[in-house]
């Protein structure tokens, strides 16, 4: 790493003590448990944990440098190392991580969205790597503190970081431009996700939209999806844009020609005068915005089309996305990383269009952060299951039990259950050759679990 003590010093408030300790910093890490010799370890303080609880044990593993809050400093002055005492540990690993990026001429690409930004920066990456050296966002670190672990990986030899930004407040998605400073923003699509704090859709793409304002007011190119009537409205106004989407006005073109019998999409994308076909290893007719959004990218900085289409077509789903596990002559659809209204309703189309099984059996948890209306929005979901012909509904957490009562009155086959132990012991009595299970609830729900209960038929 290139941090030196001078830089330590930029930190806005901050109070260097114990200076004569000071020693190269290797490493920024907010977990003690990974700490290894020469980092520099910032006690977080979260909901739920507080890392001046392991400032001891960092320094015990080989910590060379402490961040701490100043209001407990005075606790760790003995421990010669040197301390940083700073107002919020939040706050300064952000400003260090804007410090640090700034050393570097890496382009900074940041992407964001309410459905599908993980699969969009991983395919973004890929394409990219066939020309560039490019560093990404390490599975979903996207927050306050992901988007700085991201940026403290940079060296010499990137040429782009494809950095994934991901909200649930307003005025986020402003502090995380203000640490990266992307040169390029794209957000791929905006959705009723974490709505109890957005108040709203339009709440929803007023804050997504603060990252094209971030680049507008430094002139920077925004990627902007032409089909979404959000973002749309946010985009009005940008000087600077490439546009992508399945209408004629956008300069990179998508066309939607289908799903196999397992449910893979195949489109066609051009751009200037050159097409091609390609065939996804995803699964759903929604994976396809994903490609289209990271082929635009990979358009802009030179990537032939030719090439693009190799690498998605090479592309395999990431776990618990619409991820494919095969259990004896069992099929399961592992989509439990997250859930809100729009993703849900993708994944039961999904499960309708997946070709050549007997049975098929959504379970579903809890949509958490939508807010009041979240009875109405998890009440819609047994619509969903009605229109997809589900032979069975098994519903877990408090939320679905809306979900469950409406799912009666449809006369779906349905049960609600306050345990997954109970959930996989009727998962298992109904489970016959042939059969296809959708599991999908939000992260805290942590529906992958049941994976460990299914038995093999």
């Amino acid at each position: 790493m290139k941090l030196t003590l001078k830089d330590l010093f930029q930190i806005k408030g901050a109070e260097i003590i114990n200076k004569k300790y000071f020693k190269p910093i290797r490493e920024v890490s907010i977990d003690s448990r990974k700490i290894s010799k020469g980092a520099l370890f910032f006690a977080i303080k979260g909901e739920n944990f507080d890392g001046h609880d392991f400032v001891k044990a960092a320094v015990e593993k080989g910590a060379s440098a402490i961040s701490v809050q100043k209001s407990r400093a005075d606790e760790f002055i003995n421990l010669n190392t040197l301390l940083i005492a700073v107002d919020d540990t939040t706050t300064a690993i952000g400003d260090l991580a804007n410090i640090y990026r700034k050393k570097f001429n890496c382009k900074i690409i940041g992407i964001s969205g309410s459905n599908g930004k993980t699969t969009t920066k991983e395919m973004t990456a890929k394409i990219l790597s066939t020309k560039y050296n490019v560093i990404k966002t390490e599975g979903n670190l996207n927050n306050y503190y992901g988007v700085p672990l991201t940026l403290f990986r940079l060296n010499d030899k990137h040429e782009f970081a494809v950095v994934e930004m991901g909200i649930n407040h307003p005025g986020e998605m402003t502090r995380l431009c203000e640490i990266a400073e992307p040169d390029f923003g794209c957000i791929t699509n905006v959705a009723n996700a974490h709505v109890e704090f957005f108040g709203g859709l339009a709440g929803v793409a007023k804050s997504k939209g603060e990252m094209f304002r971030y680049l507008e007011s430094n002139n920077k190119l925004a990627f902007v999806n032409s089909d979404d009537k959000q973002i749309l409205r946010q985009a009005k106004g940008l000087t600077k844009k490439f546009t992508f989407g399945f209408n004629s006005h956008s300069d990179v073109k998508g066309k939607y020609l289908g799903l196999n019998k397992s449910a893979r999409p195949k489109f066609n994308l051009s751009y200037k005068n050159s097409s091609a076909d390609i065939q996804l290893n995803t699964y759903g007719k929604y994976s396809v915005l994903n490609a289209l959004c990271a082929a635009s990218i990979g358009m802009k900085f030179g990537i032939g089309i030719k090439k693009t289409a190799q690498t998605l077509e090479k592309y395999q789903t990431l776990d618990k996305r619409m991820q494919v596990i095969y259990l004896g002559s069992a099929t399961i659809i592992n989509d439990s990383y997250n859930a809100n209204p729009d993703s849900m309703k993708a994944a039961f189309e999904t499960l309708k269009l997946m070709k050549g099984f007997e049975t098929k059996i959504a379970v579903i948890g809890d949509m958490l952060e939508l807010g009041e209306k979240s009875k109405d929005f998890h009440k819609k979901l047994a619509y969903f299951a009605k229109s997809t012909k589900v032979d069975h509904l098994l519903c877990y957490g408090e939320m679905v039990e809306a979900t469950y009562l409406e799912a009666k009155k449809l006369n779906i086959d349905s049960f609600f259950f306050s345990s997954k132990s109970q959930l996989v012991e009727k998962l298992n009595e109904l489970l016959k050759p042939s059969t296809l299970v959708l599991l999908k609830g939000s992260r805290k729900m942590k529906m992958e679990e049941i994976l460990t209960g299914i038995k093999k038929i």
